[in-house]
């Protein structure tokens, strides 16, 4: 960035895999199975027998985010969100559901072919590259007719993104494709409906155009930062971030991709990332897409008339793919470069906010918050006109370009300080010019960072005397997930208080979801939290007027503050109290106050959200 309505130049795009299905899974519900021979139901006792008749024997159900299919009860049903290492092989009878990890424990050799099923989060769903072989995905939804077969590939696989769950099926098949086919065709979908937007409880009885809220997956958390920060078009190397550490800031905003973006990916990677991370630098990811067609520079690679908020969802899934091969989790914010405008065009501005509207959902949908960079006068100013909407999918948190020398995210002329009101906020108050720290130079532009960032991993090792147990959550109650020996590496995401296990409450919250206690891990500070490792917390948008902040869980409790409309509650744990609305449900925030969830996005409402612990 080098100036609130800059020029750009234009950047080559990385082609990557084209995901399976543009809308992900909202509810991280764990694998539900349900072993009997018939699901109930009319249409479902027909789909069993129809599946029986194909597979010649007996069937039992199988749920897996709200998608129930009918399975021949030989074949074996793995569950790749609980053991990601699981082999996904094609050549034995078998059901896998969720994401294949990168690393899986398959045989040197295995050849062979039967029929098998993969079912996936859109989000996470690579299908390979199939050039030339006439393979394509294709749309179904679950319960129609289809036919496996039908395709020209020679290798006997299909791939459907299953129209609005938000799942997408690998079909593998041999000689017996009827049997694939009525098992996709016997398929019942429960859960919540993925094709257009959701319409939730609003202000003065009117609908809330909030944004969908994000899926936040058991690998997920969110990163908050206060304080100065800069960007600069190249990461720097590791050595002069070290160097940095002279200065005042300690956010730094890094290019990952865009079909504008001009600074290649250089120094940065995924390792770059987790060095810089753990030298307690936060994180700021940009993604120059496409720009608005009135860009006031001529030579960007322009938002098309057509279909433009098919085209931010286009630009969601490749910042998607970019955020991971980088090591940014789930739960970061990915910030879009919308470069300054004409506002006098309508037309160009409707065309802005479909853009970030198909953006903002498709982040969401994939577990990813929303941003958005702009200059005052243009961009900022129109999401800001656009803050109360029935149909746009607002950002989470703006990133302002203002270059009046004022370090300070508030009191913005284009900007209600009562909008974006909750650490939801970046502003680029001083262009390019050159410091130097520690002897190192570099051109940045300086922000004052008050708001959501990236989201790194920390590499750490089990020092406990024997085999460590992972839990489902933080406290020795929670059932036992798995183990950990001692010496072996973890990937750690954040910290959230648990149950007292020695002499801290501290514990710490692994890649796969699962918790340990940091009394076991060799994190710097054995009796609290450790820096740089971020607290865990959960961010969704408050819904109503003003929502009261209350020193514990109910009603009853005295009034400590509020979050406003379109504010963002960052909660760290979930506990019951008094009921209001249709939820007991209360969520503890990282301030120490307390809301009532049923005001929020929270995916989990009446209900407890999957991925947010209770509070102990």
């Amino acid at each position: 960035m080098t100036r609130p309505d800059h020029p750009y130049l234009p950047g080559v795009r990385r082609f990557l895999p084209v995901t399976g299905g543009r809308r992900a899974a909202r509810n991280r519900v764990g694998l539900a199975l349900a072993v009997a021979g018939m699901v109930a139901g009319t249409s479902a006792v027909t789909t069993s027998a129809t599946v029986a008749n194909a597979a010649v024997g007996a069937t039992r159900t199988v749920e897996y985010r709200g998608l129930r299919l009918t399975v021949p009860a030989g074949w074996a049903v793995h569950d790749l969100d609980r053991d990601p290492r699981t082999c996904v092989r094609f050549d034995r009878p078998a059901l896998y559901l969720g994401t294949p990890g990168a690393d899986q424990r398959c045989p040197a050799r295995a050849v062979g072919r039967t029929e098998a099923l993969l079912i996936q989060p859109a989000a996470s769903a690579k299908t390979p590259d199939r050039s030339g072989s006439g393979a394509t995905v294709r749309k179904l939804v679950p319960g129609r007719s289809t036919s496996v077969a039908s395709g020209s590939a020679a290798d006997q696989e299909e791939y459907f993104d299953l129209t609005g769950t938000g799942l997408v099926a690998t079909a593998a098949y041999a000689n017996r494709p009827a049997l694939v086919e009525a098992i996709l065709a016997g398929a019942r979908y429960n859960g919540p409906k993925r094709s257009g937007s959701s319409v939730r409880p609003g202000r003065a009885g009117t609908a809330a155009g909030l944004s969908d809220p994000p899926s936040m997956p058991a690998g997920s958390t969110t990163t908050r930062f206060r304080g100065q920060g800069f960007d600069t078009c190249a990461a720097p190397s590791a050595s002069t971030m070290r160097a940095w550490l002279a200065s005042t800031y300690r956010s730094v905003g890094i290019y990952i991709g865009g079909v504008n973006r001009a600074c290649p990916d250089g120094n940065l990677s995924a390792s770059w990332v987790r060095t810089v991370a753990g030298m307690g630098w936060r994180l700021t990811p940009i993604y120059v897409g496409r720009q608005a067609p009135c860009a006031r520079q001529s030579d960007l690679g322009p938002i098309r008339s057509a279909n433009p908020g098919g085209q931010g969802v286009d630009a969601a899934e490749d910042a998607i793919g970019d955020a991971k091969r980088f090591g940014l989790v789930p739960g970061s914010t990915i910030y879009n470069d919308m470069e300054g405008y004409d506002t006098s065009s309508t037309s160009c501005r409707q065309i802005v906010l479909a853009f970030l509207d198909g953006w903002t959902r498709r982040l969401h949908d994939g577990g990813y918050l929303s941003g958005v960079y702009s200059s005052a006068s243009s961009g900022i100013r129109d999401l800001s006109n656009a803050y109360v909407s029935n149909t746009f999918a607002r950002p989470d948190v703006i990133w302002t370009a203002r270059w009046d020398g004022r370090s300070s995210v508030w009191g913005e002329p284009y900007v209600a300080d009562s909008k974006w009101s909750v650490h939801q906020r970046v502003k680029q108050y001083r262009g390019p010019h050159t410091e130097n720290w520690g002897g190192r130079r570099i051109e940045i532009d300086s922000d004052r960072v008050d708001s959501l960032q990236g989201s790194a991993k920390f590499v750490h090792e089990v020092i406990s005397s024997g085999a460590l147990v992972t839990r489902e959550g933080p406290g020795a109650a929670y059932p036992a997930v798995g183990t950990r020996e001692s010496g072996a590496s973890v990937t750690v995401l954040c910290q959230t208080a648990g149950s007292l296990v020695g002499a801290t409450n501290v514990w710490d919250r692994l890649a796969d979801g699962t918790y340990v206690s940091d009394l076991y891990v060799d994190t710097p500070n054995k009796r609290g939290y450790s820096s740089p490792i971020q607290k865990c917390r959960y961010s969704y948008m408050v819904w109503t007027d003003a929502l009261r902040v209350r020193s514990g869980p109910g009603t009853n409790y005295p009034q400590t503050g509020q979050v406003l409309y379109g504010g963002m509650a960052n909660v760290v744990c979930q506990r019951a109290g008094t009921t209001v609305g249709k939820s007991v449900v209360w969520d503890k925030l990282d301030s120490g106050g307390w809301i009532a969830d049923w005001y929020t996005t929270s995916t989990g409402r009446p209900g407890y959200t999957a991925t947010i612990p209770r509070c102990s």
